[in-house]
């Protein structure tokens, strides 16, 4: 077996030998060392690429996208990219921008009147730059379309619900809706969908004949990776599970991708906007996208890595003395990151099928310009497990504070019978409660579970083993009050990691 993989790294190495005269030696490095980290990290399958210049130097799919079947991942293999969509939508934006077809700096409204926000002050003065930058002030509310199967419309008809929890332009608030809403304002101006303005400006110009927007279409057209998480208790590869996949927010994540199509666009993204010597976007636009608006992150967790500054659908940062402009994207069991180092004309793409990916992919894109710019091998995966245990740790402690509070032998106010009815938001829909026995039971969208007392007018809906890495298994902690009758009327509960919001009783 060590021979067999020994002459499997010689011929994967002679491949990159012969497309890759430059970084000749120190591309050797790369395969083990990916290889090492999806052993480290349990990951099913990755693609990566790096390109130089306008060269592709590597490009390998390794692991499977198929565990079950021993399908590989292959360089063609298709992944949900997540937030790495974002900076096709600001690209699109920033290139109508240059044609004058819009101004990034003016109100949204000048372009989509009917868009409604949930304060005067955003009615009247957000722009296209803010929701691409992420300082609009109006947190992620991601809990509005989980699960939802809302269209893009829909959302745009909810933001006006959304409140927002900053002062406007006041600081960092990531925030998906945003960007769903500033791709339909894109779409509208161009006079098409949203799909459609990235496959004309974006995808055919660069050759991105595999790429599209589903999970749906990635099957039909090639080899689309099954995703993965591993359990939180049994620490084993599994399939991930029913997960919130959905139309409504396709400029922020809906982008299937892969690594060889992938590496068009970053090839572009190094050279002006130029791919196979044509202009392809404009270089202002490339540049628009990079301009610092907001600061994404204050503080360093690591030393090598400098503070954040966000442009619109990326970031930029000091990387050991390096400039290095990238983003990551989280989505289903998929986890993607792709960083360019403009000054170094080095671009590097980490696609992968694992819901525990991110690390990964993180390791991998530092580590790999580690080794090509001949800096200090920084031990990625010991630094990110610790900083990831220390945040666990902090979570645990946090679901235990919380649960501490429970006052014990207490009693419904009510009947159960009394708690059962629909409860109604204008955002998040109709949350059913029932009494099945003798207990209740809630159903919200795609999520039907048994609630539990937990004490007084409260009820909770169970805790599963791995809620922190699938969105579908999030805690409900149901609180339900009473009106001025005594009569059950509302409850609050905070879906996924939003806000507590109310939910009205409907007359029936």
């Amino acid at each position: 077996m060590r021979i067999l993989n020994t002459l499997c790294l010689c011929v994967a190495i002679a491949g990159v030998q012969a497309q890759a005269p430059v970084f000749k030696k120190e591309l050797l490095k790369i395969d083990p060392y990916v290889r090492q980290l999806l052993t480290e990290w349990q990951v099913a399958g990755a693609a990566v690429g790096i390109v130089y210049k306008d060269k592709v130097i590597y490009s390998r799919g390794l692991g499977y996208r198929d565990v079950a079947g021993q399908l590989p991942v292959t360089t063609k293999t298709l992944f949900g990219i997540a937030s790495n969509s974002k900076l096709f939508t600001a690209m699109a934006a920033a290139m109508l921008h240059e044609e004058k077809k819009l101004d990034l700096d003016k109100p949204v409204r000048t372009y989509m009147p009917e868009l409604r926000f949930a304060t005067g002050e955003l009615d009247e003065k957000l722009t296209l730059r803010d929701m691409l930058s992420h300082r609009s002030g109006v947190p992620r509310w991601d809990g509005v379309w989980m699960g939802s199967g809302y269209s893009l419309q829909d959302i745009l008809d909810r933001l006006q619900h959304m409140k927002p929890t900053l002062g406007f332009r006041e600081g960092y608030l990531y925030n998906n809706n945003m960007y769903a809403a500033a791709g339909a304002v894109t779409a509208k101006v161009n006079g098409t969908t949203w799909e459609q303005l990235i496959q004309s400006k974006l995808f055919d110009p660069l050759d991105m004949k595999l790429s599209n927007f589903s999970f749906e279409e990635a099957a039909k057209r090639g080899e689309f990776s099954k995703d993965y998480l591993v359990g939180k208790t049994d620490k084993r590869l599994k399939e991930y599970g029913p997960d919130t996949h959905c139309t409504c927010w396709a400029p922020a994540a809906a982008v299937v991708s892969n690594v060889e199509e992938l590496s068009n666009w970053t090839v572009a993204q190094l050279n002006g906007g130029k791919y196979k010597g044509k202009q392809v976007i404009p270089s202002k636009a490339i540049l628009e996208t990079m301009k610092p608006n907001n600061i994404a992150s204050r503080e360093m967790v690591y030393d090598e890595v400098f503070y954040g500054l966000y442009g619109m659908g990326r970031s930029t940062t000091d990387y050991k003395g390096h400039i290095l402009v990238s983003h990551g994207g989280v989505i289903s069991g998929y986890r993607s990151t792709i960083a360019v180092l403009p000054k170094d004309s080095i671009g590097v793409i980490v696609l992968t099928n694992t819901a525990q990916g991110t690390p990964m992919a993180n390791a991998a894109v530092y580590g790999i310009v580690d080794r090509l710019l001949h800096l200090d091998e920084t031990p990625w995966t010991a630094k990110i497990k610790k900083e990831a245990d220390k945040q666990e740790k902090k979570n645990t402690q946090e679901r235990d504070s919380l649960k501490a509070l429970q006052v014990k032998n207490t009693n419904p106010s009510h009947a159960l019978a009394d708690y059962a009815g629909i409860f109604e938001h204008k955002a998040y829909g109709k949350i059913v409660v029932s009494l099945e026995g003798d207990h209740l039971r809630m159903k919200h969208r795609i999520w039907d579970e048994p609630l539990e007392h937990f004490h007084y007018d409260q009820f909770w809906s169970p805790e599963y083993p791995d809620m922190a890495l699938n969105y579908s298994q999030r805690i409900y902690k149901l609180h339900f009050n009473t009106n001025e009758a005594g009569k059950i009327d509302k409850l609050k509960t905070r879906v996924g990691g939003d806000p507590e919001v109310e939910f009205v009783r409907v007359k029936q």
